[in-house]
């Protein structure tokens, strides 16, 4: 597989650049948004598929004409097949699961995830196969993104496309004065801060003014140094 090397500056840049281009506002102040605007803005399709019994898989991208199998229902039972479907380039599958429930902080995060893909990495897979297709699985949903010792090629180009995902969800400039202003401060910490009651409870209003989950949120504050990764001990997180 062919990928790039990206910085985290490069990706952040790439996050700006989709903002910028689809709407500037939301570089400094959070907005409701329509994940699946975001998806006809890159000239892609959305579609809505079971696509597997079990949930392992939240998203796939397709570059080039293809197939899927599509599942009848989101849990197996005994005798149950598959049918297979045509999957056309630029389609952005969603596992039907996500937006059957109450998970808009998942949905927005693993539909912004592919269309990342469908920016930063069409080149990754030239192949002859005319049919090739690629899936993303559900323990690759978190937006923490950071390197480690002996990253495959894949995991790479998840890492990339969950730091893309969660800049574009929580632009940088909006999420720093979101948190200076619920946490109180004239400026940005000094320092990264450690987490206590108080600063769980901004993590989950800010989760809720950027359309995310509470994990996405706090990787993001982690990632742009206001909060320490350091754990804190359950007596010292209940006295503050």
């Amino acid at each position: 597989m062919i990928y790039y090397d990206l910085s985290p500056s490069q990706l952040e840049g790439q996050a700006i650049k989709l903002t910028e281009d689809f709407d500037r506002e939301r570089l400094i102040r959070p907005k409701p948004i329509d994940v699946y605007d975001v998806v006809d803005f890159i000239n892609c399709t959305p579609d809505w598929i079971y696509l597997t019994p079990d949930q392992s898989y939240l998203g796939l991208t397709a570059y080039n004409e293809g197939y899927w199998w599509a599942w009848p229902e989101p849990y197996y039972k005994d005798g149950m097949m598959p049918n297979k479907i045509a999957v056309h380039a630029g389609t952005i599958l969603i596992d039907r699961t996500i937006s059957e429930g109450d998970n808009r902080g998942v949905e927005n995060f693993t539909v912004i995830h592919e269309c990342f893909h469908q920016i930063i990495h069409p080149r990754c897979f030239r192949t002859k196969s005319a049919n090739y297709q690629h899936f993303c699985q559900k323990k690759d949903f978190r937006a923490e993104s950071g390197k480690r010792k002996g990253m495959t090629a894949i995991e790479r180009i998840e890492a990339q496309a969950n730091y893309c995902a969660a800049a574009f969800l929580m632009p940088k400039e909006a999420a720093e004065k979101v948190f200076i202003e619920k946490a109180e401060l004239s400026l940005l910490p000094a320092s990264p801060m450690k987490i206590n009651v108080s600063i769980d409870f901004i993590i989950r209003e800010m989760a809720e003014m950027f359309s995310v989950n509470y994990s996405p949120m706090k990787y993001r504050l982690q990632n742009l140094g206001l909060l320490s990764r350091e754990e804190v001990s359950i007596e010292e997180y209940l006295c503050n």
